[in-house]
């Protein structure tokens, strides 16, 4: 890797390192939703510190260069943190679609206690 493409991707990756550090300090995003980006940033940095070791990871798999290794696992890797932010989309939409139902249910018993209560003051 040529040297100024290394300091590039070491300046990049400690970007994203600080930017995600940042959202997780401003209260935008979690920790636990975090910490994945984090190990992406420090694997990021660790690559351009040591391109070697892409390189020989790269040939042993067979693959021609290091950057269609870099490709294939990043698309990977993101394709995977894809589905899981989906997955928790579900989820969070059922659960807003039960506590939907469930405020409706205490809501229909509280006009029906209150019509009741009214009915036997009269």
């Amino acid at each position: 890797m040529p040297l100024q493409l290394q300091i590039i991707a070491i300046i990049l990756s400690v970007i994203f390192f600080g930017l995600t550090i940042q959202l997780v300090r401003k209260g935008r995003a979690e920790v636990r939703q975090m910490r994945k980006w984090l190990l992406l940033a420090v694997i990021m940095l660790i690559g351009a510190l040591v391109p070697g070791i892409g390189t020989r990871i790269a040939k042993m798999l067979g693959i021609v260069n290091l950057t269609s290794l870099a490709l294939f696992t990043l698309t990977g890797v993101l394709l995977l943190f894809s589905l899981n932010a989906h997955m928790s989309l579900i989820n969070a939409e059922k659960q807003i679609k039960l506590l939907t139902q469930e405020v409706s249910l205490l809501k229909k018993e509280v006009r029906e206690s209150k019509d009741s209560s009214g009915k036997k003051q009269i």
